[in-house]
């Protein structure tokens, strides 16, 4: 009769450990394609595939997080420079050569008439005062601190109402609950504004802009609407004559996880719908704390959205979901 080698019958550990092993040390190198695959053995060795599949998710969670902040902050900057360039060549740099025309202009007339070249002063003032404006409005427009101080509508409000006696004449409605949305999904949305509102005064010749916002569960719908000249709308992903400003708004949107459409046509105004999602709790993951995006997996209880940075704690949530709202 043939005795049994010492170690004949393996301990059921052994190979489940080795294969998480080999997991960790792939998550290491930034491969997460073995997430939620069992790997066997006892109920133990099930539970800590499971806590490290939560870990590694949250890894996975925050490495693409992190290049989409890469990305949308390196296209953010280069839009606003590229918008603030505009604004300078096309208003500030402008003034500043009538002015310099204007000061040439009363250095002839002080010798020959004193009294005309004070009053071309009195009209040089009056234009350095605009002028001076114009830089503070451009100031205000590179980070607006309305909006970090008093929320999105208020400094939506003083944007459109800031030259309330100039056309076009704004009427601004409001639906639903008002809510914050988080700091990223509020800039986005009021670049967008922004662009639409100076796109009806400089070009559309509008007469009146009508822009609602309706707080729903989902997300904000927004509808900014002009009676203005209208256009014939680019093909997708195309800029008409070099223009990026449609393409930039959608952009915007696209990058919180938002859309943007746009209906137009000439003589019959422009009307833009924009729907912004809310992110999770205050942009985060209520079981875990952190920052989720809008496009993250989702929830709804009692009427909120709420986000998650994994299956893992949106299964807990839809569990005990009282215990973390």
């Amino acid at each position: 009769m043939m005795r049994r080698r010492k170690g004949w019958h393996r301990d059921p550990h052994v190979q489940p450990l080795r294969e998480l092993q080999r997991r960790a040390e792939a998550m290491t190198r930034g491969d997460f394609r073995a997430l939620g695959q069992p790997v066997g053995g006892t109920r133990e060795v099930e539970d800590l595939r499971r806590a490290m599949d939560v870990m590694g998710a949250h890894v996975e969670q925050a490495q693409i997080g992190m290049q989409a902040y890469i990305a949308a902050l390196t296209n953010a900057q280069e839009a606003e420079r590229g918008r603030v360039a505009r604004e300078l060549h096309d208003d500030t740099v402008q003034r500043l050569i009538a002015l310099g025309q204007g000061v040439e202009r009363v250095q002839r007339a002080l010798e020959r008439d004193p009294h005309t070249a004070g009053e071309r002063l009195k009209v040089l003032r009056s234009e350095i005062t605009a002028m001076v404006q114009a830089v503070r409005s451009v100031i205000a427009d590179l980070r607006p601190p309305a909006l970090e101080e008093l929320g999105l509508l208020p400094a939506v409000e003083l944007l459109l109402k800031r030259n309330a006696d100039e056309l076009p004449r704004v009427t601004i409605q409001v639906y639903g609950n008002e809510r914050r949305l988080d700091p990223q999904s509020e800039l986005a949305l009021f670049r967008i504004l922004q662009e639409a509102w100076s796109n009806s005064r400089r070009h559309a010749q509008a007469e009146r802009v009508v822009l609602q916002l309706r707080y729903a569960t989902d997300g904000l719908h927004v509808t900014f609407e002009d009676n203005g000249q209208g256009f014939v709308p680019p093909s997708e992903g195309r800029a008409p004559g070099g223009k990026f400003g449609l393409l930039g708004m959608q952009e915007r949107a696209a990058l919180v996880g938002g859309t943007l459409e746009l209906s137009s046509a000439p003589g019959t105004g422009t009307q833009l719908r924009i729907y912004i999602p809310y992110p999770g709790v205050d942009g985060r993951d209520p079981i875990c704390d952190m920052l989720v995006g809008p496009d993250a997996l989702s929830s709804e209880y009692r009427s909120h959205v709420y986000r998650f940075c994994s299956q893992a704690c949106k299964d807990l949530f839809e569990a005990q979901p009282e215990r973390y709202v």
